[in-house]
């Protein structure tokens, strides 16, 4: 299976679609103006794991769920499927 992520970032918009061998699996739209912020800390809780992207979406109170990298979580983590 490939797993691909797809970011297209517009001056209003951001959206984030996930494939799975082309087909369409996850897709998320941000506004640019909502008080969601890169580098802020949020408490949250984990929806889905996406293995294959090394990464999770994240419940943390807002509309869509957040995507969380695991380079985001730091250096002391290998991979997300530690936990």
């Amino acid at each position: 299976m490939t797993s691909e992520l797809v970011v297209d970032v517009k001056p209003k918009e951001i959206t984030i679609a996930v494939l799975e061998d082309n087909k369409l699996v996850e897709l998320q739209q941000e506004n640019q103006n909502e008080s969601f912020s890169v580098g802020s800390i949020y408490m949250g809780k984990v929806k889905k794991l996406m293995p294959a992207l090394n990464a999770a979406f994240v419940n943390v109170g807002h509309k869509k769920d957040a995507f969380l990298h695991y380079l985001d979580l730091g250096v002391e983590f290998n991979s997300i499927l530690q936990f």
